[in-house]
């Protein structure tokens, strides 16, 4: 095969000049190093977010988020208490929240969404499911940048004008190329030019100011000042009470470890969850059957014929093999487990076709599992029986897709096979029943 030099030579050329700009833009934008200021104990006006950002190369950092809850114990917007060793509550504090910046907010906002009567265990404390909390956190890194640009500590390291020019700029080497090597070739240079400038702003994405590394130089004092005591980074989140704000800006800081472990405030588990449903706080593991139980949410009269055919195989394999010898025992064995299995199975989905029952519960976990061939839904409902382990129920996707999680539903399944026949949000309880609830579910001190 001929190697296409000519192509290869031309691109190269008109490629040259694009990448020097694109070097020479991020080499005189990328943030200066601050030096560090002298030891000392005294804080700045920036909240413990920006001072993470600051500390960190201009980069926000995901331990902006529990420095962010615990600058607001500090402030007495929230209590955090240990309820036993090494498990943490948060208290809503009834106290105006007014002048909290835009990410201050988004934290009480989700500490209001996870309370049950102003209460919420920082187990429970996370920002969704893995897409959910990407977003969450991206918000809140904008939040947190938007604030530093006004204050005038940053600015955007690619702001829109050089992006712009940048990218038109890719279109003189894509065109060479789309003209020697045809029209898709060029196109697809000049995306992947794009996608090359938009990862140098993910990595980058802020740049200093003087004022910006000033302040930079001065929070990285503090930081060594409060890094030469060793007991800091032991010291659990209800410390707040005794370091005050200094807690927060170790956890911004990366130092107060200890701290940070026990409010971790990232994406949320598939299989561990809080729920308050039935009056009290509790851990809860969930389960997301699939084979085991034999059926499990799927139709009784699905469940009966599959059952038949597979008790009548496993019969007539018994018959086929009842002179076998020794050697041929596994099988029988094998065939008889069949026979157990599928019998079991045809007697719950025969029960099952004239028996149904209503549960009423909170949704701990909307989940899907499988690929595009055989995507499975599954919803987890806490009914407030007080068991320490859930089986998600298997669900069609237009029962699916209405619901939300943490609402209160109403479930018609069946007794055995749990297939949901209809799930809807609950009615039997107003308000205000909903509010007293929650009320007597808070733990109590």
């Amino acid at each position: 095969m001929e190697v296409p030099w000519l192509t290869i030579g031309a691109t190269a050329a008109a490629t040259a000049p694009w990448l020097l700009a694109v070097t020479l833009v991020y080499l005189r934008r990328r943030p200066n190093k601050p030096e560090p200021g002298p030891p000392t104990l005294d804080l700045g006006p920036e909240p413990p977010a920006i001072a993470n950002l600051l500390v960190h190369d201009f980069r926000v950092t995901h331990d902006a988020v529990p420095a962010t809850l615990i600058d607001l114990a500090a402030r007495r917007l929230v209590e955090i208490e240990e309820r036993e060793p090494g498990s943490y509550v948060c208290r809503l504090e009834k106290r105006s929240d007014g002048g909290l910046t835009s990410y201050e907010s988004r934290v009480m906002e989700l500490l209001r969404s996870r309370a049950s009567g102003g209460i919420v265990p920082a187990g429970a404390l996370t920002t969704g499911p893995t897409k959910e909390s990407s977003r969450w956190w991206k918000d809140f890194r904008k939040e947190v940048v938007a604030d530093a640009q006004q204050r005038g500590l940053c600015l955007d390291i690619l702001d829109g004008k050089t992006f712009r020019r940048l990218t038109f700029a890719a279109l003189g080497p894509a065109v060479v190329l789309g003209l020697m090597a045809g029209e898709t070739a060029g196109l697809v240079y000049w995306v992947v030019a794009v996608l090359l400038l938009g990862a140098i702003m993910t990595w980058h994405t802020q740049r200093d100011t003087p004022a910006g590394l000033a302040a930079a130089s001065r929070w990285l004092g503090v930081r060594a000042k409060l890094a030469d005591d060793e007991a800091f980074r032991t010291q659990a989140p209800i410390a707040v009470t005794l370091w005050e704000r200094h807690l927060a800006y170790g956890a911004a800081f990366g130092l107060a470890t200890a701290a940070v472990r026990a409010i971790p405030m990232g994406a949320e588990s598939d299989h561990r969850a809080w729920s308050s449903y039935g009056g009290q706080w509790r851990a809860v593991r969930i389960r997301y059957p699939h084979l085991v139980p034999p059926g499990w949410g799927i139709h009784p009269l699905i469940v009966l014929l599959r059952a038949v055919l597979a008790l009548a195989a496993a019969l007539f394999g018994l018959w086929l093999a009842q002179d076998v010898g020794s050697a041929g025992m596994l099988f029988v064995a094998t065939l008889i487990a069949v026979v157990a299995v599928a019998g079991l199975a045809a007697l719950w989905a025969l029960v099952d076709l004239g028996s149904t029952r209503d549960v009423t519960g909170q949704i701990l976990r909307l989940r899907t599992h499988g690929d595009d061939d055989d995507k499975r839904y599954y919803v987890a409902v806490d009914d407030g029986g007080g068991s320490e382990t859930i089986r998600a129920w298997r669900v069609k996707p237009e029962l699916y897709t209405p619901l939300r999680q943490y609402e209160v539903v109403t479930g018609t399944i069946t007794r055995n096979l749990r297939y949901v026949r209809s799930i809807h949000p609950a009615v039997s309880q107003t308000e205000s029943e909903v509010g007293a609830a929650q009320v007597a579910a808070a733990p109590r001190g």
